[in-house]
């Protein structure tokens, strides 16, 4: 079956729209004036330490160890996305886009909201979570596209076949 502009179109549609909400979400959490460590989402991560602590997880294992995991499961999908949206021959781009999109936030945190922290940390970690799910988004494609290469090997395969058939019976099916 072979799947016309029309629905790829579509489908780069829905992915924008994805890929700016998700974004608009994230702007949400990381550019509000909140004081680090207030808030719902610093009263979550208090509580799974403690359930975590309360299982045998060391206590080593802190607020700045959730949150550098946050951060990097926060910026997977933008990674996922950007890379679903992005031409193969812009793959490229993909390699600065999660850096530069934690950089302004880092940077509007240290311009505009003098009670959030700007942290190399969280450059690290939104970068690394950007990465990993652009990663993740292009081995799918190429998974995904040779798939239907094989596909398309297949039908052509079976369409030559059925002609050296019909060629050898004659061109009726009688």
């Amino acid at each position: 079956m072979h799947e016309g502009p029309r629905a790829t179109r579509f489908r780069r549609r829905i992915t924008g729209v994805l890929f700016v909400g998700y974004a608009l979400f994230v702007a949400a959490i990381t550019l509000t004036p909140q004081m680090p460590g207030t808030g719902t989402v610093s009263r979550v991560a208090y509580r799974l330490l403690e359930a975590l602590h309360s299982r045998g997880v060391p206590l080593s294992v802190n607020y700045l160890t959730i949150e550098f995991i946050g951060n990097i499961l926060m910026f997977v999908p933008l990674g996922i996305l950007l890379a679903m949206l992005l031409a193969r021959r812009h793959w490229w781009m993909l390699l600065f886009a999660g850096t530069l999109m934690s950089a302004a936030i880092e940077l509007s945190q240290l311009l505009f909201l003098p009670s959030r922290y700007p942290e190399v940390r969280d450059l690290v970690s939104n970068t690394t979570g950007f990465l990993l799910g652009a990663l993740a988004a292009i081995l799918i494609r190429l998974l995904v596209a040779h798939r239907d290469t094989l596909v398309e090997h297949d039908r052509q395969h079976a369409e030559r076949s059925r002609r050296r058939y019909l060629a050898r019976r004659g061109s009726g099916p009688y």
